[in-house]
């Protein structure tokens, strides 16, 4: 029998509906009811219908075509209220006053609990009008006090609770649904009730698990009338479902309270989820339970889930770390087999940040060469690919792709970037030179048109310098343009104003300089900090392939890494001292001398100067590395003196004294 039924006449046929569970004595008992509350619906008296049909369920609750009937009958009560304009006016008043309350109040547990016990009054009209302003005013949180009233030993509220359900739409089917695992038998069969009657496709799959496996008789007996199927691929295809955001068996955004709810016994609990991880969450749970009933390849889509959710996780920081790690050690604990189906998948279908933690769950797994690996480095999408190079790396796989696509990933943008327009040569120059030094990126244009087509072509902007004025634009013109590009809506913008300046979107101001404008970066955003990483990665992977001399047309890549963050051009110094050639000496002597990067890359330079000459027997002036020593790093001196001695630069004598 269809989960969704069509219209009251279907319902109202025979008497074999009343057959589950029911001696002959209790059937006639009930054809006569069904004769006298149909006689009644027929004339138009639907309260003496509405009367009948409660006897019927009374007489036997597992019956859902009972239950169906009666409701039938009061919704034609609800009719004539309509039609006779007496609801008109409330409803206006409660969509006024929905409109006006915030999520909290949507929220007040208690709140709705005495809202919702209006849909118990013995005036129909009053309970119309509860179950209306319920639904509009709490939405979901509103199914909590009916939930438990489905569990009450007086009939007649139970009865209400599941009709007041049952109208209140599809906002009710996840906190119906999860009220479904409730230990309280009349609760599951009310649920089963409400699901039945809301016809919402996507409670299949746990009512045909119900019908199969469910503790009790008559929960089995009414899940079965209601849907066949197995339940084991119901459920996958349920979790598959979620996970993909299908527009009719998944959840719509306008059902999405970043909630999602578990009962014990009546007591029905909303928790929080970040909204947008309630979806992963939903098909998780389908998943897993389809993993139990054993379910062919509910595994690797259990483990793409996980992979995508940690990858969400990891945006919010350190807010939600301690779920994100949790999340991460459920993924490791999938069989790995299965996460290589996951991650091939993943490829095929260009999930990148789904694919990255997959590949990092993989990495170093046993050491094997898994398929997908090979697979995701035939990616389009560099993210994939370097990061499946740098897995294949670690397992000492460096074949000329392996080792192409890593020297490719230690250009990955990450760098700060700032864009100066201004016609002033000189100024514009010397701002550069100073933000350059610090490590920044920096494109310089003269007039406002090449600017503007710099912003275009630039991927991330940290900052804005303008002067005013500009040869041929206002600045207040090209503030405008690039905050029209939702890249740059907050990005620093600091004009170089005068006296003519107006005001504008920026922050005008006499001058400026590289302290100022770096103070104004934002936090880089998490695609750029993920570059970082797996730059590093990838000069790591290099500078230990480098020992056994197998990093081929890397070298180059490497010497251009000297210019990235410390942290990566620490291990390309490293690499380059063991398989670069003369052309690496000049970039890290530079490094040596630029007092602006840290002990621990100059550190890494002269070393790698040191075991550059060792083997290839190139000299540089040691000039530079002496000065470095004078500077008080141990480290670094100790580095440098080293390097002097192996190049054979001259003995410096030490003495010793006290003072």
């Amino acid at each position: 029998m269809s989960l969704i039924r069509t219209s009251a006449l279907r319902l109202l046929v025979g008497a074999t509906l009343f057959t589950v569970s029911a001696t002959s004595a209790n059937a006639q008992t009930s054809q006569q009811l069904l004769d006298q509350g149909m006689a009644a619906y027929h004339q138009g008296n639907y309260e003496a219908a509405t009367a009948k049909f409660r006897e019927i369920v009374a007489s036997n609750p597992s019956n859902a075509d009972a239950l169906q009937m009666l409701h039938q009958s009061e919704d034609a009560l609800l009719e004539l209220l309509i039609e006779g304009g007496e609801f008109e006016a409330f409803a206006r008043e409660i969509l006024a006053s929905a409109r006006s309350e915030g999520r909290e109040a949507m929220r007040d547990l208690d709140a709705a609990a005495t809202a919702a016990e209006g849909c118990f009054s013995d005036s129909y009209s009053d309970r119309a009008n509860a179950i209306f302003a319920l639904s509009q005013n709490f939405g979901p949180f509103g199914a909590v006090p009916l939930v438990s009233a489905m569990g009450d030993s007086n009939e007649s509220r139970r009865l209400a609770a599941i009709y007041a359900l049952s109208r209140m739409g599809s906002n009710m089917v996840l906190p119906v649904m999860a009220a479904t695992h409730s230990t309280n038998t009349e609760v599951r069969l009310s649920s089963l009730h409400v699901l039945n009657a809301l016809g919402d496709p996507r409670a299949m799959a746990r009512v045909a698990d119900m019908a199969a496996n469910d503790a009790d008789g008559s929960v089995q007996a009414l899940a079965g009338s209601m849907v066949a199927g197995d339940a084991a691929q119901m459920l996958l295809e349920q979790g598959s479902h979620y996970f993909h955001h299908d527009m009719v068996r998944g959840l719509a955004p306008t059902e999405n309270y970043g909630v999602l709810w578990t009962i014990d016994g009546r007591t029905l609990s909303p928790y929080d989820v970040p909204q947008n991880v309630v979806e992963m969450e939903l098909a998780k749970h389908s998943l897993l339970r389809a993993m139990e009933l054993g379910a062919n390849g509910a595994e690797w889509r259990l483990g793409m889930v996980y992979a995508s959710e940690i990858a969400v996780l990891q945006g919010h920081g350190e807010d939600l770390a301690e779920q994100m790690t949790a999340q991460n050690n459920a993924l490791l604990t999938l069989n790995h087999n299965a996460l290589d189906e996951a991650l091939t998948h993943a490829v095929r279908s260009n999930r990148a940040a789904a694919s990255e933690v997959l590949i990092a769950a993989l990495d170093g797994a046993g050491g094997k060469a898994w398929n997908s690996l090979q697979e995701a480095l035939q990616s389009p999408i560099p993210s994939i690919s370097h990061s499946a190079a740098i897995a294949l790396a670690h397992q000492g796989d460096y074949n000329a792709e392996v080792t192409n696509s890593l020297a490719n990933a230690l250009a990955l943008d990450a760098q700060r970037m700032v864009h100066i327009i201004d016609g002033n040569a000189d100024r514009a120059n010397a701002l550069a030179d100073s933000l350059m030094m610090a490590g920044v990126d920096v494109t310089v244009a003269s007039d406002g048109a090449t600017g503007l087509v710099n912003m275009h072509l630039g991927l991330n902007v940290d900052a804005f310098v303008i002067a005013d004025p500009l040869s041929d634009l206002y600045a207040g013109r090209v503030v405008k343009s690039l905050r029209m590009d939702n890249r740059f809506g907050s990005t620093p913008v600091f004009v170089i104003g005068n006296d003519d300046t107006g005001e504008m979107d920026a922050n005008v101001v006499e001058s400026v300089d590289a302290a100022t404008i770096m103070e104004s970066f934002a936090d880089l955003d998490a695609q750029r900090e993920r570059y970082i990483a797996m730059a590093t990665a990838a000069a790591k992977a290099l500078a230990h392939a480098s020992h056994n001399g197998q990093v081929g047309s890397a070298t180059s890549a490497m010497i251009g890494a000297l210019g990235r963050a410390d942290s990566i051009a620490k291990y390309a110094a490293h690499g380059l001292g063991f398989s670069g050639d003369g052309s690496a000496a000049p970039a890290l002597l530079a490094v040596v001398s630029n007092t602006g990067r840290s002990s621990e890359v100059r550190s890494a330079a002269a070393a790698a100067l040191g075991n550059l000459f060792a083997r290839s027997g190139v000299a540089v002036d040691t000039a530079a590395l002496q000065s470095a020593m004078t500077e008080g790093d141990a480290d670094l001196s100790a580095a440098c003196a080293r390097a002097i001695g192996v190049m054979g630069g001259g003995h410096l004598s030490a003495g010793v004294s006290v003072q």
